[in-house]
């Protein structure tokens, strides 16, 4: 296995949640949902039209890393099966499509970028009205999370969308649902990260339609082009139907944890006791929360004179810890935030 490739299974999301303080206990009979920023199934000569073998339920399943660009799908969203230690995944996206922001640049501040966490979805619409363009059964998110704002702007005359640390962050519930891509079997040749064992890999057309939403490749039956079939590249399909009809068919509400693919690749390969890998997220709970707690508890703002967090110790990392969280990264970041708390924020937060 290269430094690209990794394998996501039942044990490697456990071992995601142990570094993470993620709670599952209370799930493992759940489909829980999980996606990873910067990467796609892993394939030799294989035209990635046909989706079959990585959207079914297996125990685990060979993924690459890759380089998220904003044009093309490059994220991969599961499901997840904890009773039954099986996962599937489906090619799509976790960031805004920069074809859309072009179209949109009045509106280039609505184009967000939720950051890795643990958060709430239900099943719902997509859009919210019948009115809307291609309305279908979805995901609609259901809690407050993180989110990144982003530094757009134009270089050469072209434009670059960046969502990193000094982009602007805060905590709402922008209403990023989890819905189809809304394209179709058309194929763009992509090359994943270089080095890599693995062959180029062909993708969906480089459209894909959202402003922040997560998107899986593909598009409900009705709304598919006359003259094509609905086959093994609309993985969106085989997505919903699994929540709806399938295994999920009597669960309302799902949890979401999104990651990164850097995480997840050094965690697969980490000792449990890597002290570097432990982080707390939005949605995270338990006793490394309340230490976060308690540190922006104690640690107050040289602006304000206020302390960071004045809220209850409850081992609770929702909205309430993030805004403190961001608002102390600021302070002490030069005005950038992560969103979430590693090593060194507790360090610097003396707990």
């Amino acid at each position: 296995m290269s430094q690209y490739s990794f394998t996501i299974s039942d044990q490697v999301l456990r071992q995601v949640c142990h570094f993470n303080s993620i709670d599952i206990h209370n799930r493992e009979d759940e489909m829980i949902l999980f996606a990873i920023r910067g990467a796609l199934p892993a394939a030799n000569d294989v035209c990635l039209l046909d989706y079959s073998d990585h959207i079914k339920f297996e125990s685990d399943h060979l993924l690459q890393r890759v380089g998220v660009n904003y044009y093309y799908p490059r994220c991969v969203i599961g499901q997840w099966l904890p009773a039954q230690q099986k996962i599937a995944v489906f090619p799509g996206s976790t960031v805004p499509n920069l074809k859309v922001v072009q179209r949109n640049r009045k509106r280039k501040h609505q184009f967000n970028c939720m950051v890795p966490g643990f958060y709430d979805y239900r099943k719902g619409q997509h859009p919210r009205s019948n009115s809307g363009y291609q309305p279908h059964r979805a995901l609609r998110l259901n809690s407050q999370i993180t989110l990144r704002r982003a530094n757009y702007t134009l270089q050469s005359g072209q434009p670059v969308i960046d969502y990193g640390p000094t982009a602007s962050i805060s905590v709402s519930n922008p209403g990023d649902n989890i819905h189809c891509a809304r394209n179709n079997p058309n194929t763009t040749r992509v090359r994943s990260i270089r080095g890599t064992n693995y062959s180029p890999i062909f993708c969906m057309s480089d459209y894909y339609s959202s402003y922040g939403c997560q998107v899986i490749v593909g598009c409900p039956p009705q709304y598919i082009p006359r003259g094509q079939s609905n086959g093994d590249w609309n993985a969106w399909d085989k997505f919903i139907s699994n929540a709806y009809d399938h295994f999920a068919e009597n669960q309302t509400n799902f949890k979401y944890l999104l990651l990164d693919s850097a995480d997840v690749l050094a965690i697969s390969e980490a000792n449990s006791s890597d002290p570097t890998l432990f982080k707390v997220l939005h949605g995270s709970t338990g006793s490394q929360v309340e230490r976060l707690q308690r540190g922006l508890t104690r640690m107050r703002s040289s602006r304000t004179g206020n302390p960071y967090y004045s809220g209850t110790i409850d081992g609770d990392f929702g909205s309430g810890t993030a805004q403190a969280l961001i608002r102390f990264q600021k302070d002490t970041l030069n005005g950038s935030a992560l969103g979430y708390a590693n090593e060194s924020t507790f360090r610097s937060l003396g707990v």
